[in-house]
């Protein structure tokens, strides 16, 4: 043999086995790689594979030894709560659990991934204990001095839990012979605490098209909504909840000059409130009068109507390793006018059917017999176009479905950003 190409073939086998020493879970056995399967509000998940080297990502949920679902819950001073729920995989009898970290308002994404990944440690040390990877962890606390942080307790909030929020936004779309403006805003005042929740909102929307087919044929239209919201709602105990729900609105779309209403309201969740990142099975009532002024007679005839408003509302959203599922039911009627109702029903479900197989669905029927507030007069042309009414209707239905298949190798270890 040459000797250049003895040198070769070592330069060769020396290159092969230190790319195979930087390949991710070959410094242990095989049977001592932790394999984690994780999905759902991930914050980065290029970040999460670069950092964490001592387990193997993978593709697929029945193959991982823990299965690790993120969730989120929205607070009252507009950040987030992360929920990380550990399920262990087939063969293990370690327990299921959940770990959380809060988003602060003005945290910036590299404080959030940061986060989750020191929570994602943190719950993996559960299934490493029996590994040799445990042998080679440090836990470290850092403080700006020697001496432990002490809590002295919460300090006096001067906001009471009150929280605003302010948003604007404005457009336009110019073209020769069509333009558009647009101009939305809103305002928002939340306080929440363990007991007691009110959320108030006013909001504006306003858009004007305009369509030009020659000197003598401009069409015109523009549409208006304003609403101004505000509940509040007393937790009675872990399950049951009571409220006052109120709202003042105004709308081109609907004919509507004016509405207002007043709803007392009472919930029952089936599921504790606890784990309502996780599950949700609600019921709820909501009961009282409305008043709405029209701008335009309607098809009865009418510039108002004076009614007694009632709701049924059923809710489900679960969260599970083997998929999610979020449905509603809702009706809406008058007591005073049983003729006139809305049933609705929407279903969003993804579920895993085998290895690499998914499936999901998104479904939603109507039916409608409450538009109380149609004009009298017929949809022109220029408003059918332009769609600035609403059209007279007794049904809308509606889905998607899609199929997820997966298949390949298992590991989802490799972090490659190029180009």
């Amino acid at each position: 043999m040459k000797l250049s190409t003895t040198v070769n073939l070592i330069l060769f086998l020396c290159l092969s086995g230190a790319l195979s020493a930087q390949e991710p879970g070959l410094a242990l056995k095989p049977d001592q790689v932790v394999r984690v399967y994780v999905e759902g509000d991930v914050e980065d998940f290029n970040y999460l594979r670069r950092s964490i080297k001592y387990i193997d990502f993978v593709n697929d949920p029945k193959l991982a030894d823990v299965q690790v679902i993120a969730t989120t819950l929205q607070l009252s001073g507009a950040g987030y709560k992360y929920f990380l729920n550990f399920y262990s995989g087939p063969g293990r009898n370690q327990s299921d659990f959940r770990l959380s970290f809060i988003h602060n308002p003005g945290d910036t994404d590299d404080m959030d991934r940061i986060r989750f990944r020191k929570t994602l440690e943190i719950g993996l040390l559960h299934y490493l204990s029996e590994t040799p990877v445990l042998d080679r962890m440090a836990i470290d606390y850092e403080t700006e001095s020697n001496q432990p942080v002490l809590s002295t307790g919460r300090d006096k909030d001067p906001w009471d839990f009150w929280v605003f929020r302010v948003t604007t936004t404005g457009g336009l779309d110019l073209e020769e012979s069509k333009s558009s403006y647009s101009f939305s805003g809103s305002l928002q005042a939340d306080r929440l605490t363990d007991k007691w929740l009110s959320r108030n909102s006013l909001s504006y929307q306003y858009s004007t098209r305009t369509f030009k087919k020659n000197e003598n044929e401009i069409y015109r239209s523009f549409n208006m909504v304003q609403n101004l919201n505000s509940k509040i709602v007393y937790a009675i105990n872990a399950h049951l909840s009571t409220g006052l729900f109120l709202s003042q609105g105004r709308s081109t779309y609907i004919n509507t000059d004016l509405s207002l209403s007043a709803k007392p309201a009472i919930e029952y969740n089936f599921f504790d409130w606890k784990d309502a990142d996780q599950k949700i099975f609600t019921a709820a009532y909501y009961l009282g009068p409305a008043w709405y002024k029209y701008r335009d007679t309607t098809f009865l005839s009418r510039m108002e109507d004076r009614l007694i408003e009632h709701n049924l509302s059923v809710e489900l959203e679960l969260v599970q390793p083997w998929g999610e599922i979020q449905a509603v039911l809702e009706y809406e009627g008058y007591l005073n006018d049983l003729r006139n109702f809305n049933l609705n029903a929407e279903a969003d479900l993804s579920v895993r059917i085998s290895k690499g197989l998914s499936v999901n669905f998104e479904l939603y029927a109507e039916s409608v017999h409450n538009q109380l507030y149609l004009p009298k007069d017929e949809v022109s042309l220029e408003e059918l176009l332009l769609n600035s009414r609403k059209l007279p209707t007794t049904f809308q239905v509606g889905g998607e479905i899609g199929l997820r298949f997966y298949f390949g190798s298992i590991y989802n270890n490799v972090v490659n950003e190029r180009l």
